[in-house]
């Protein structure tokens, strides 16, 4: 009778190459060999298998080289601009990375979708938004492909691409994460020489050229996705820096560029209106020349003076992995979070008084990449200020249609606690449509006209809301 052989490296390799780690037991009866044996093989692999774990709860899984390697430290720039060494990712076979924390940090450890701790199937979601994505996205793909190795096409990038991105630059540089030496050593370079540095006595002189290089492609900074036409830049005041998105228009551009422009100073008013009522969201600036708009948008994953940085994901990247519900509105979306003991009470409510607000005043682009939280090791996480907030369905079409200037149609509840945060939010949309009407960096008559229409229309709902 011919005696049985022994498995191999490369038989070990195959029953791993789908980058799910096995646990030790189960893997050694695949292979018809006991745990002994199983150590032995899976030290003649070397690198090529990391182990997983400890003891009785020992797994493995199938070390992945890819251009941009195979093993990467994890860093964080925290707030005071010091850096925190977090642990190793590392890329397993099959697309899969195992993320080795150098002590507990139950957040970041969390996986969707593996039964072993802090093993995820794709690109772990806590990296989910330094993917470079939208008007920014593309410019950083479209100049930076050369040099990286990658398709000058976002919409062609593949795990790869998105890795070498990630490694060499930082890609998006949302929140406080930085993959690798190379990422570190660009975002410390950021904060000594801001290449994006300008004096805030000079803004409406340079800011012109900054949207004209931004919309023929030239990558001007970088930041969060996004589809409105963007840069960034870190604003040198008397008092320290501060780190900015700026928004754009060019109001003489024809009547679908004016309303932008009417939109942009509704977004500074919105988020005015909030932070009036106690509400936490982002400051914002308004500049207006003869030929431009621009809002400046204080990021607020970054701290003033230091540059530092402050954790961030968004409720897309967090839905996706833990929910699978991506397209759920703000409330449910925060319901279903809270059941994973991801947010608070107090958080999902504030979650909904938000969505509700953005129903008053017209803005129907509240997807979930438009709403986020700050990233932390351990706990609920904190939400972060609102953004984003300005009556989208008044927004020119993709094609520049300008939309007929409709007024707002009744908004009914549609959940359970809905009328409370209707209730809530009503006087505030009163007063963000009677601000609109009455403000001078509105060029629109019409636009004046219909926010004068809307506040009175939104008092009669927050009066049948019992409000």
């Amino acid at each position: 009778m011919p005696t049985r052989r022994s498995p191999d490296v490369p038989t070990l390799l195959a029953q791993l190459s789908t980058g799910e780690p096995i646990m030790a037991g189960e893997l050694a009866g695949r292979l018809g060999i006991n745990r002994m044996a199983l150590s032995r093989l899976v030290a003649q692999a070397g690198s090529q298998v990391i182990r997983l774990g400890r003891t009785r709860a020992t797994a493995y899984a199938a070390r992945q080289n890819t251009a941009a390697g195979s093993q990467w430290p994890l860093y964080r720039l925290r707030a005071d601009a010091t850096l925190e060494d977090l642990g190793q990712l590392h890329a397993l076979s099959g697309g899969a990375f195992h993320f080795e924390a150098n002590r507990p940090r139950p957040n970041l450890q969390r996986s969707p979708d593996s039964d072993v701790d802090a093993c995820f199937r794709g690109l772990p979601w806590f990296l989910g938004d330094q993917r470079p994505q939208g008007f920014l996205g593309r410019n950083f793909a479209h100049r930076h492909a050369s040099a990286l190795g990658v398709p000058a096409d976002l919409n062609r990038w593949q795990l790869g691409d998105v890795l070498l991105a990630l490694v060499h630059s930082g890609g998006t540089e949302a929140g406080d994460l930085l993959l690798g030496g190379a990422a570190v050593q660009h975002a410390l370079a950021g904060i000594d020489e801001p290449p994006d540095r300008v004096a805030a006595d000079d803004r409406l002189r340079h800011y012109p050229q900054r949207a004209l290089a931004a919309v023929e492609g030239e990558d001007i900074g970088s930041s969060p996705g996004g589809e409105q036409p963007k840069f960034t830049a870190t604003v040198e005041h008397p008092e320290g820096r501060c780190a900015v998105l700026v928004k754009f228009a060019q109001p003489a551009a024809g009547e679908a560029a004016e309303r932008w422009s009417d939109l942009l100073a509704c977004e500074h008013l919105a988020l005015d209106t909030l932070r009036d009522a106690g509400v936490e969201a982002a400051r914002s600036s308004l500049l207006q020349s003869d030929t431009h708009t621009f809002l400046e948008v204080e990021r607020f994953d970054r701290t003033p003076d230091l540059l530092g940085r402050r954790g961030l994901v968004s409720l897309l990247a967090l839905s996706a992995a833990f929910t699978g519900e991506a397209t759920a509105d703000w409330a449910t979306a925060g319901e279903q979070l809270q059941a994973q003991s991801w947010l608070s009470a107090a958080t999902v409510q504030a979650m909904a008084r938000l969505h509700a607000f953005g129903r008053l005043i017209g803005n129907t682009d509240m997807h979930q990449g438009n709403i986020g939280f700050h990233l932390q090791d351990a706990g609920a996480l904190p939400l972060a200020p609102a953004y984003d907030m300005l009556p989208m369905s008044l927004a020119p079409s993709r094609t520049g249609v300008l939309r007929a200037a409709a007024p707002l149609e009744p908004v009914a509840p549609t959940g359970n606690g809905d009328l409370l945060h209707l209730a809530w939010a009503a006087p505030l949309a009163v007063r963000f449509w009677e601000r609109v009407a009455a403000s001078s960096a509105i060029r629109s008559d019409v636009l004046k006209g219909l926010a004068a229409e809307n506040a009175k229309r939104v008092a009669v709902m927050g009066y049948r809301y019992g409000g």
